[in-house]
């Protein structure tokens, strides 16, 4: 479509942009596309309700100072006042040192409408939300991408804030949220009831923690620019007692109270449906085709699951589990060659189409066998969890771990012989949610057919 065919002149803002911008990153962040930050900065101005030229200026507000348009072109595409508004967003020639062209903006700002604030508050805004996340998730407080260091960033920084709320309203809520992040990103402005009491014995698993949120929020902002194809999936397989049911509760209060759609697919054998009517049938199976039944199940709960509207799915042992299953009923001798091999190659190919994410958490059989008898407070020997079944289950996973390579794009094996069941949330966090990133950044480039970098 042809930019001067839309008559939003939003989205011809935004079509115009990501064309002008193309083929640009991001230079904190490489992976990135430049087109999400004017994006972001559009975005932020609809969402407070400001008129569609200011929108449409937020889209635009790069583009003189960075691509091969000028003012003229803005000004013959989108008329005087956008051209305006960018016109106040853009700075001087840039053969200027730094330290004048900041200074030149600061005095300028202060002289500007409302409207061009707006505009430049929410270029600053973007900006500096996208640095504070930055810094939390590294927890390293770096300038090196910029051309100045820490302090004449504070001092611009916090110049430019004076200036715009200069003869406004200090307390309109575009202002109020940069003032906000300059407060946390140079003043390290933070919540010191999470630090000096919650956390105030455990320092180490606070830095943790603000790592993750700072890389959920990260997600959020990515979210907030385009959807996903599918729910992303994670399946969640494991021996007992390794940490895996916890983690999958912790995993699903975690990004539900992020805001995201979350789904939880209970484990089929164990579930009420399982038990009161599959069963009656798998019973008068052999072993083989009993377990295909079973993955059919699987499968077919996880179908329905993708239709719904839900963007994040955690399922509890789902193909790649059943996978594991049928390789211990073949190295039984319960399954024929010819039907495990069968389902191995019609499963994988579901898996890699479906699932994006596998954490498989295993122990060594005396770990897991020792945190059972603690947990449940029960002597009696136990029927299923012996150290034969948990060494057999152990040896499938070292077997089966190069078809799971080949059925999931991203996995990670976790063994907590030797760290606490605590502790296992946080280190699959740490390995889903960079994976999730990752996906969120190639959906965005397929929605804007963007060139790859």
């Amino acid at each position: 479509m042809e930019v001067n065919d839309i008559m939003d002149i939003k989205e011809k803002a935004k079509l115009f942009a990501i064309r002008a911008h193309m083929g640009q990153v991001r230079k904190s962040e490489p992976d990135k596309p430049m087109i999400m930050h004017p994006i972001g900065v559009g975005q932020l101005l609809e969402i407070l309700g400001y008129d569609d030229n200011v929108v449409a200026a937020g889209y635009l507000h790069d583009v003189v100072e960075d691509t091969k348009y000028t003012i003229e072109d803005i000004e013959k595409e989108f008329g005087n006042d956008i051209a305006s508004l960018v016109m106040g967003a853009s700075e001087p020639d840039k053969s200027l040192s730094w330290e004048e062209r900041k200074k030149h903006t600061i005095e300028e700002t202060k002289k500007l409408p409302l409207r061009n604030k707006l505009v430049i508050c929410a270029d600053k805004i973007n900006n500096l939300e996208d640095l504070f996340l930055k810094f939390e998730k590294s927890g390293i407080r770096d300038f090196s991408a910029f051309k100045r260091g820490e302090e004449q960033q504070t001092w611009y920084y916090t110049s430019i804030y004076e200036s715009l709320i200069a003869g406004e309203d200090k307390d309109l809520p575009i202002f109020v949220r940069l003032k906000d992040i300059l407060d946390k990103v140079f003043y390290k402005k933070e919540d010191s009831f999470l630090r000096n009491i919650i956390f105030a014995d455990n320092q180490d698993y606070y830095a943790k923690l603000r790592r993750l949120h700072a890389m959920k929020i990260e997600l959020q902002r990515l979210k907030s620019l385009c959807s996903l194809p599918k729910p992303f999936v994670i399946e969640f397989s494991g021996t007992p007692r390794t940490g895996k049911t916890t983690t999958i509760n912790n995993l699903y209060d975690f990004f539900k109270k992020g805001g995201f759609k979350v789904e939880f697919i209970e484990e089929f054998t164990t579930s009420r449906y399982y038990k009161e009517k599959f069963r009656k049938n798998y019973d008068q199976m052999n072993l083989g085709d009993g377990n295909i039944a079973i993955m059919n199940e699987v499968y077919k709960q996880l179908q329905a699951s993708l239709e719904s509207d839900a963007e994040i799915i955690l399922i509890d042992r789902s193909i790649n589990d059943r996978q594991i299953w049928n390789y211990r009923r073949y190295v039984r001798g319960d399954m024929a060659e010819e039907q495990y091999f069968n389902a191995r190659e019609k499963y994988k190919a579901i898996s890699k189409e479906l699932i994006d994410f596998l954490l498989i958490t295993y122990a060594d059989p005396m770990v897991s066998l020792k945190r059972d008898y603690i947990s449940s407070l029960a002597l009696e020997k136990r029927r299923f969890l012996n150290q034969e079944n948990i060494e057999e289950y152990n040896n499938c996973l070292i077997a089966l771990k190069g078809l799971f390579s080949e059925s999931v794009d991203s996995m990670f094996f976790l063994d907590t012989s030797k760290i606490e069941l605590k502790d296992v949330s946080i280190e699959a966090a740490f390995q889903i949610l960079p994976i999730m990133r990752k996906s969120y950044i190639k959906a965005f480039e397929q929605k804007y057919s963007l060139t790859k970098r």
